[in-house]
């Protein structure tokens, strides 16, 4: 039986909201997907625990890595009220490190990426990053555009598979009209959505409820936000486990769009 690892943030996880994880399960039930996504966890904190992982389990065909939103997110939560910062210092106290810049993002992703291929030839996909806010003008957005256009080279430089979930949700959100909306309410966040996303009515009732079209916060994907991940991700996985021709181009061909 093949074997895939995603490793990843709470997107991947899949607890809050949409899990496109659930939704590729169904689509591959003749393979052993493997789930380590964890909740707030940033590029250094995944590549901690994903090498860790293959230390005592390498045996995968592929591996999905999905990293940086947390890397945005977290040092604007360090500027906002004392509970954000509590959220941050707690992630901190779990390995969850923000990268202080960029180049240091890339840097260890880089790292990653190797220490990976140290261990054995297993192709890699990465994902750029979906939204950090509906409104596309949002200031984590800025960022983003500027994280996902070094996610792509750095697929490109290490000829990596790439899923472009940011292409996608930029088309779908830029036809839309879009409110600034972004994790507002922390303590109804915490407290309540994880029970409202227990069934898949209840993600998009909760992303209707706050007026969002592809998340239930402006980051977690509802059912149609989930859905352009699967769907990018299952055409890879096609190319990359079932097909066999030589000479494949593993980029999925999307025009760059932040």
């Amino acid at each position: 039986m093949k074997r895939i690892l995603f490793a990843g943030d709470s997107i991947t996880k899949g607890k809050l909201g949409c899990s496109f994880f659930v939704q590729l399960r169904k689509q591959f039930p003749h393979y052993e997907l493997i789930n380590l996504g964890r909740d707030g966890d940033t590029v250094s904190g995944i590549m901690a625990r994903t090498i860790g992982h293959l230390k005592h389990d390498s045996r995968y065909d592929l591996i999905v890595l999905t990293a940086g939103h947390n890397d945005i997110i977290l040092p604007d939560f360090n500027a906002r009220s004392v509970a954000y910062k509590s959220i941050v210092k707690n992630l901190e106290k779990k390995g969850s490190i923000p990268a202080a810049d960029l180049p240091e993002f890339i840097s260890q992703y880089e790292k990653f990426i190797s220490a990976i291929r140290s261990g054995g030839d297993v192709p890699i996909i990465l994902t750029t990053l979906s939204c950090l806010n509906e409104d596309l003008s949002s200031p984590a957005n800025g960022k983003r555009v500027v994280f996902n256009e070094a996610i792509r080279a750095l697929a490109l430089k290490n000829h990596l598979g790439l899923a472009d979930i940011a292409q996608v949700y930029n088309t779908v959100l830029g036809a839309k009209e879009t409110r600034d909306y972004f994790m507002d309410d922390l303590y109804e966040s915490a407290l309540f959505d994880t029970l409202r996303c227990r069934t898949s009515e209840g993600v998009d009732r909760l992303s209707r409820k706050r007026r969002l079209h592809l998340t239930i916060d402006g980051i977690h994907p509802n059912a149609a936000g989930a859905k352009i991940y699967s769907d990018l991700l299952s055409g890879l996985i096609s190319r990359y486990l079932e097909e066999t021709h030589p000479n494949k181009n593993w980029q999925e061909q999307t025009h760059p769009g932040g």
